[in-house]
Formats: structure tokens, C-alpha cells, sequence
């Protein structure tokens, strides 16, 4: 898989190598298009749950919209569904909160 973002926290960092991330990163955001939400809301958000990514944000920038996924007993929960210009904060990233003004401009 190659997310259109992700993160690691800086005490997981070892998973990092030149080569590639060699374990699930904390955080994967993907951005939707016409021809990839199919498989980012399915086979994708799927995989991501299984390897144990903590949280993933589906973008969807035609619907202006962030979906936030939280990892919960092996599977996604949807926590949060923000739209327009609203803000959410994510238990993972503590002290973070997105407004999505911002990500619009």
C-alpha cells in the first residue's frame, strides 16, 4: 500500500528504514478521487485495520468531507465525520486539531 500520508510517532520511528516503513504507521491518511474511494473505503480500510494503523482519515475533497477512523478491538470505528469548514481533533495526536478551512485553501 502507498497511503497519500502517514505518520509515526516519534517513539515508533524504528520501523522507519530507507527502505520503507517495516510495520503499520500510527495515523494513514487517504485523499478520495472518483477512482480510488472504492477501494480506500473498502479493501484498503480493511488491510489498514488488520495490520493495526491506529487511525485513518478518509479526505474527500469534492464532498469537502473528513472521515476519522479509530482503531477499536481489530476494526475501524467511524469517530468523527466533519464537513464544510468545521474542526476535529484526534485522540492519537493529542493537542492536534484540524480545521478544514485550512486543508480547503
Amino acid at each position: 500500500m502507498q497511503p497519500d500520508l502517514v505518520y509515526v510517532s516519534a517513539g515508533r520511528l524504528d520501523i522507519v528504514t530507507a527502505r520503507a516503513i517495516q510495520g503499520p504507521p500510527d495515523l494513514v491518511v487517504e485523499v478520495l478521487s472518483p477512482s480510488t474511494a472504492p477501494l480506500d473505503r473498502g479493501p484498503k480500510l480493511a488491510t489498514y485495520a488488520r495490520a493495526g494503523v491506529r487511525e485513518y482519515w478518509l479526505v474527500d475533497p469534492d464532498m469537502r468531507a473528513v472521515e476519522q477512523h479509530v482503531l477499536e478491538g481489530g476494526a475501524f470505528r467511524l469517530a468523527a465525520r466533519t464537513t464544510g469548514d468545521g474542526a476535529f481533533t484526534s485522540p492519537l495526536l493529542s493537542g492536534l486539531s484540524v480545521t478544514l478551512a485550512d486543508i480547503w485553501e
